[in-house]
Formats: C-alpha cells, structure tokens, sequence
C-alpha cells in the first residue's frame, strides 16, 4: 500500500502514468489528462469552488481503474490529495468498477459535473483515436471495437442527457452546447476515416 502522504492531482498522475504511452499513438499518457481538463472548458465557469472540484477529478478520473490494484484506491487517493466530499464522488462516479457497468453511464449521467468530465474524456479519446487511424493509415480490429463502443455509447449518453438536462441542452451558451458539437465533429471525422480505410491499409 503507497505511503499517505498530501500531494496534488498533478502531481500524483504525473508520478503514476510517467513513461506510459496512449495506445496506438506516440503520446504520453499524461498529455491526456491535460486534454481532459481543457476539454472540460473550465474557462466557462465562474465558480472557483467548482473549476477546482472539476479540475481535480478530471485528472484524476482514470486513477482508480488503472491503479486499484497498486493500492490507489478511492479511498486512498482521497486521502492522498486531501479531496473534498464532491471531488470524492465525483470520482467514484466515474470510475467503472466490474460488475456494475449497467449503473455506470446512468450514474453519470444524473450528475451535471460527471457528464461534463465524461463529454472531455469521450472528446479527448476520440481524437487520439483519430490519430491512430491516421498514423497506421487503416482502421485496425481493435480501434474498429473501440469505435463501436464509443458510437453506442454516445448514442446512450445524449439520450439520458435529453431526459436529465433538456434545458441545458437548448441552451447554445452552455459548456455542453460547445462539448457536444466538437464531439459530434470528431465523430463525424472517425466515420470518414472508417469509410475510407475500411479497416484495410491504404493504397501509399
């Protein structure tokens, strides 16, 4: 179990995906995150409170999943960064944990902040994958699952954001206006790829 000692977010997911690459592409892991937390929009918000709440738990939101089995746990990491109670479970909400993977999205998707970390990472995701496509020039087995997931998924996603924030869905001002229309635009990008490679290298 990691000794206990108060550190920041930044601090702790530098220390822990150092030297950790993205899958399929020549990227750090840690960039990532980063991509998470400017897809967050976090200049949109005016509460200091909240852009730290959300700051926190974007970086930190794939820690539990990576790293239980190390001994960060929610616990732990809690204790570690000195998290608040909302930052706490924000994280638990959108930490995936076996077993409950129905209650996983309808969780999130109840909670406005979660979502708003959720739509980053998809977005953030996304173009990484986009990225991979490109560089190997083919749409390989595994990026073609990882695509589907994610078609599915943000099919569910915008549906209970309809049924849980209708109005703030109509409101073109908000964060979620700006996520969902670059969402949309990376999807629509992965679709054009795939069309065209079709999982087959392309013609040099």
């Amino acid at each position: 179990m990691p000794t206990v000692s108060r550190k920041t977010a930044s601090q702790l997911v530098e220390e822990l995906y150092r030297g950790k690459r993205r899958k399929g592409i020549d990227k750090d892991a840690v960039e990532h995150l980063h991509d998470v937390v400017e897809f967050c929009f976090l200049d949109q918000e005016r509460d200091n409170i909240r852009t730290m709440h959300l700051l926190n738990a974007a970086l930190l939101h794939d820690v539990v999943e990576d790293f239980a089995q190390d001994g960060y746990t929610l616990e732990h990491v809690q204790a570690l960064i000195g998290l608040s109670t909302e930052e706490t479970r924000l994280l638990d909400l959108l930490t995936r944990k076996k077993g409950q993977e129905e209650k996983y999205l309808p969780g999130i998707c109840a909670e406005e902040d979660a979502v708003r970390i959720k739509l980053a990472d998809r977005i953030a995701n996304c173009r990484d994958l986009a990225a991979w496509v490109t560089k190997d020039r083919c749409f390989c087995e595994e990026a073609r699952g990882i695509h589907e997931k994610y078609k599915r998924e943000n099919a569910a996603i915008l549906a209970m954001l309809h049924q849980h924030f209708a109005a703030e869905l109509a409101d073109p001002s908000h964060v979620f206006s700006r996520q969902l229309k670059l969402l949309d635009r990376c999807m629509q990008e992965l679709e054009r790829f795939y069309a065209q490679y079709q999982g087959a290298a392309l013609e040099v």
